[in-house]
């Protein structure tokens, strides 16, 4: 098995990006959430190195690339667009996208925009809050909408806005990042989860701020419909933690039983970053599905 670790980079229009490239077999790129980077699939890495051509990048904005300005908003369709382009010049052809958070959500959006260019999904927790509302805060006719078909995700997702997205957004209006990724973090993971963070790691969430900031104060979550769900071709897994917070949960199995065939998986002893908090029932899991397609 072919073993590098040192970081490479990538000119991809007028924005360099860092990546790693390790292994052997079909194409396999991973993409990292908001307050993570190409740091965050260490664990998991060398697992799927074994069987699989990994490329593990850093997202635009993302350490060490190039930070976001201070005003910038920063948009998913670019993210979708940088994506696709790391795999053209790549020349990958046809990838296993294995994605965490946002980058998860940037995963599907791809999926919709150029299947060709995909043969497996595997998507952790992508937050596709418009699964249920199209926008937080909601508006008063959804809410009431929700209440009545599902009251339970109803609360589960105006608990994590205003208990979490509200927050931190007026922190990162009032300028402190920290307690704003503080408060996020704690809120996408869930104290017990968080209070196991370690430093190095909350030190990675820092690395990453201000693309967070950009992505929360700019033009936020797109909308994904559940038609969009239902025209997904690509052959899909959706992996969740045990211990992830409800409302990401309800997000999971809304989008597997609307993705056709797509694997709703529970990974025992993880929350939110569920590659890091068990990076072998993960590998597993990667391995038995994409060998399978």
């Amino acid at each position: 098995m072919e073993n590098k670790r040192e970081t490479h980079s990538c000119n991809l229009g007028d924005v360099s990006f860092a990546y790693r490239e390790r292994g052997r077999g079909g194409p396999m790129v991973l993409v990292h959430a908001n307050i993570s980077d190409l740091r965050s699939w260490e664990p998991l890495e060398p697992l799927v190195a074994e069987h699989f051509r990994v490329i593990n990048y850093s997202r635009r904005f993302a350490y060490p690339n190039r930070p976001a300005d201070d005003n910038a908003s920063d948009a998913f369709p670019q993210h979708v667009e940088d994506l696709i382009a790391l795999i053209e010049k790549l020349r990958l052809g046809k990838v296993h996208l294995v994605g965490n958070s946002s980058g998860a959500f940037v995963c599907l959006l791809l999926a919709r925009q150029r299947p060709d260019l995909v043969r497996t999904l595997t998507l952790e927790e992508p937050p596709v809050v418009s699964m249920f509302l199209r926008a937080l805060p909601p508006k008063p006719g959804e809410v009431f909408k929700l209440l009545f078909t599902s009251p339970g995700v109803l609360v589960a997702i105006l608990k994590f806005g205003a208990g979490t997205i509200g927050p931190a957004t007026k922190a990162f209006q009032d300028g402190n990042d920290a307690a704003a990724i503080d408060l996020f973090a704690r809120g996408v993971l869930g104290d017990a989860a968080y209070a196991k963070v370690s430093c190095a790691r909350k030190q990675q969430m820092m690395d990453n701020a201000k693309a967070h900031r950009a992505s929360l104060l700019g033009a936020g979550l797109p909308v994904f419909t559940a038609a969009d769900a239902a025209a997904i071709k690509t052959p899909t897994q959706l992996l969740r933690g045990s211990n992830t917070p409800g409302f990401q949960r309800r997000i999971n199995q809304r989008l597997a039983a609307l993705v056709p065939g797509a694997m709703d998986v529970c990974v025992p002893n993880a929350s939110h970053l569920v590659h890091e908090d068990n990076p072998q029932a993960v590998a597993e899991a990667l391995r038995t599905f994409c060998k399978e397609h």
